[in-house]
């Protein structure tokens, strides 16, 4: 088992807050990927779950084992006690040893009999592929081998919680795409609850059961990476959850909902579309539309200036101009050429009403 639960955590410098009344659930089993822009506080809430920043507020459970209770002045469990183990962004392998021996350490300091470490290191070995380099020095291998060996030190505690502290940032893109699989192997083989912080959307998105949006300490959105994508909470996760244009948008304060669960809006002054209804009393707000939502279209109103046109072998990207708006991007076909500088109209297809 590894289910954790988080209660109203905080974490408090003086005046200043860094992470502030969070609220997380994390079922067994399950990956976890905390995103945010830097300093958002992201790590700071790895680290109090590993326990090696003590937080000023709340309570944190490992399955039904209290790992800290702040409001209860209970004295928080020692890290080496939690049974979470942790993968730095740095990997923190040491050069000058075997990766046998970097596996085996944590064995080592308890004490273990060489046989079971013997038999523990080769066993973790398989699981993240690096059987047959048990010799090797760290020093000679690849950057995606080395954060796997850091993944095998820690998997060899056994631990119910695995915490990766932006772990492939390092690495290629190429290495990168390599290590989300292998990450993913990892949890669904092994039946170990992981929760994974990084800045990389494509990464929260592709390996995550659940995603958690943190901004300024604030949890903004905790939901799967589909209802992130479709249904963003507000401006910010719209546009950090993959980089949705924000345009200006209008509608009645007593909007109805029709029979298919929609509602009129205007977006950008002159472009009427339907939305999912929302139940709110605000005339003034955005619609959300991600790029591949938009296409040229010579019956629309919208009207638009190219600012940009990226060429990217199967596809376009425009960069676009309009009265009233922040600069969008529309998603092409190659069948569809246009200048940088020409004027096109534009098609919404789809797009959701946020209030901020």
């Amino acid at each position: 088992m590894g289910k954790l639960s988080i209660r109203n955590l905080t974490k408090s410098y003086g005046d200043h807050t860094v992470v502030n009344k969070v609220n997380i659930d994390v079922e067994d089993s399950r990956l976890l990927t905390i995103v945010g822009p830097s300093g958002c506080g992201k790590t700071t809430i790895l680290r109090m779950i590993a326990g090696f920043i003590e937080p000023t507020g709340g309570q944190i459970y490992l399955d039904d084992k209290l790992l800290v209770d702040v409001e209860n002045h209970v004295a928080p469990i020692v890290p080496e006690k939690r049974n979470v183990g942790m993968v730095f962004q740095s990997y923190a392998v040491w050069p000058h040893m075997k990766v046998f021996d970097n596996v085996a350490y944590p064995l080592k300091l308890r004490k273990t009999s060489k046989d079971v470490i013997r038999n523990e290191v080769m066993r973790v070995l398989k699981v993240v592929h690096l059987e047959g380099l048990e010799n090797r020095m760290a020093h000679e291998l690849s950057g995606g081998q080395q954060q796997r060996v850091a993944l095998a030190r820690a998997l060899i505690m056994k631990p119910k919680l695995l915490l990766l502290d932006e772990p492939l940032s390092n690495l290629d893109a190429a290495l990168r795409e390599e290590m989300r699989g292998e990450i993913k192997e990892i949890q669904k083989t092994q039946n170990i609850t992981i929760i994974n912080v990084t800045h990389d959307q494509i990464e929260a998105m592709t390996m995550s059961d659940k995603v958690a949006v943190v901004r300024k300490g604030v949890l903004e959105q905790f939901a799967p990476p589909y209802e992130l994508y479709e249904n963003p909470v507000n401006t910010f996760v719209a546009k950090f959850i993959g980089s949705a244009n924000i345009l200006p948008a209008v509608k009645k304060a007593d909007a109805k909902r029709d029979a298919d669960g929609m509602m009129d809006i205007l977006v950008a002054g002159c472009y009427p579309m339907k939305v999912p209804y929302v139940n709110t009393a605000k005339e003034k707000g955005f619609a959300a539309v991600r790029a591949h939502h938009m296409a040229p279209d010579d019956t629309s109103p919208f009207q638009a200036h190219i600012r940009r046109a990226l060429y990217q072998g199967s596809q376009i990207e425009y960069y676009l101009e309009a009265p009233g708006c922040e600069m969008f991007r529309l998603l092409s076909s190659v069948d569809f050429i246009k200048p940088e500088g020409a004027d096109i109209t534009v098609n919404i297809q789809k797009a959701v009403w946020l209030d901020e």
